[in-house]
């Protein structure tokens, strides 16, 4: 088989839906005019974010098999890097050589990559090869994986948003009542709003706890909005609340400051969602900065180089819970015996009343069969290849130029 032609397709990021323009905390808070903590700067997120959200890349082959991968993010430069680099090494190659090629594409992207864009590219590209593989094959890729440690994949919701208290309670009990285990909520202020921001952290979690009780798993979402003295305080605060884990505390190139955070906290922590290949992900382990590890496979490299780092970690008995649960992630996870669950993202049920008649938009929707939760669980996807298929009609409505 040979690889014949390589496409791309740049997304939107109103494919994400409003869910962007709600207030929490991130890692621009820090200026005024990308801060919408008050939630009264709703375009915030967008204007530093980009146009575009996800690219989807597709790889034709001679035997009439087409795999599709998505790279996240990268405002477009995914497609740049398609076309000007990873296609030329890899047209006309052999798409089992899946090992040789990510190699290949990772040397020569090495003088403008190593992390970002480059490696989101690679990621589409060698999601897209394991499709192939899995549709030759005729088996979902978790079956080429050694199979299914599971029958179905417990997940949590990550969709609690403090848009105010009284929706986020009702969220909080709509989730514990539809048989989720876990929720994940957003903070909503860093360090730029002093001590009242922490009170309103604080009573974020505080309302979820009071909502679902003590049996369900609470985790936290800071997104790198916080700085290493602002964690350290409020993270002291939070531990009363019993929480799973608070996720990136800080930006992800202060490991030093992970690792400080970890030792002084005694709630887990975790990231690695915005950490790239084995290499990025070797450093937090040996480090210990994290106490769960948190990559993503549309941008750490792949499903090669997330094998890889599921490895490193459960040598070291860290848990990988990867970011987003798109289905090529639950194959992932599905075949993993160090990966307990999947991020899911239901929509909210004040968000589906106040649309209305209007169609609920979505990460997923891009997608022709996303993930859907049943009882706090996702089943195995049952179709062949890395269940990457897209939805023609959305795709074409939110592609840019």
């Amino acid at each position: 088989m040979e690889i014949t032609n390589i496409t791309v397709t740049k997304v939107s990021t109103d494919s994400w839906g409003e869910f962007v323009e709600f207030p929490l905390v991130t890692v621009m808070s820090k200026f005024d005019e990308y801060n919408n903590a008050d939630g009264d700067n709703p375009q915030a997120r967008r204007k530093w974010m980009g146009p575009v959200g996800d690219v989807v890349v597709e790889v034709e082959t001679d035997a009439g098999i087409t795999g599709v991968g998505v790279g996240n993010w990268a405002t477009g430069s995914i497609e740049t890097i398609v076309d000007e680099t990873l296609s030329k090494l890899v047209v006309g190659e052999d798409p089992h050589e899946r090992e040789r090629l990510w190699d290949m594409m990772y040397r020569a992207t090495i003088p403008f990559g190593r992390k970002g864009a480059a490696i989101e590219a690679i990621s589409a590209v060698d999601l897209a090869l394991w499709d192939i593989a899995g549709k030759e094959a005729d088996k979902p890729v978790y079956e080429l994986l050694g199979g299914p440690v599971t029958d179905e994949i417990p997940c949590y919701a990550s969709n609690l948003h403090p848009v105010d208290h009284e929706k986020l309670e009702r969220e909080a009990q709509n989730y514990a009542e539809k048989g989720f285990d876990a929720m994940k909520l957003r903070f909503r202020y860093g360090p730029e709003a002093g001590r009242k921001g922490m009170k309103e952290n604080e009573q974020i979690v505080k309302t979820v706890r009071d909502a679902v009780g003590d049996e369900i798993a609470i985790a936290g979402d800071a997104y790198m909005g916080w700085d290493v003295r602002y964690a350290k305080k409020m993270l002291k605060r939070l531990e009363r609340y019993d929480m799973e884990w608070v996720e990136e505390p800080v930006i992800p190139d202060d490991i030093d400051g992970y690792a400080e955070v970890r030792e002084a906290s005694n709630v887990p922590i975790s990231g690695g969602e915005h950490e790239f290949t084995r290499w990025g992900h070797k450093e937090l382990l040996e480090r210990e900065a994290v106490d769960i590890l948190q990559p993503d496979i549309h941008r750490c490299g792949g499903l090669t180089e997330l094998l890889k780092i599921d490895s490193m970690a459960s040598a070291r008995d860290v848990p990988v819970i990867p970011h987003s649960g798109t289905n090529p992630t639950l194959h992932f996870i599905a075949a993993s015996t160090n990966a307990p669950m999947a991020e899911y993202f239901p929509i909210p049920e004040w968000y589906k009343e106040r649309q209305g008649e209007q169609e609920s938009t979505y990460a997923d929707a891009i997608y022709a069969n996303p993930p859907q939760a049943e009882g706090g669980t996702v089943p195995l996807p049952e179709t062949v290849g890395l269940s990457s298929a897209t939805n023609p009609e959305a795709l074409e409505h939110y592609s840019v130029e």
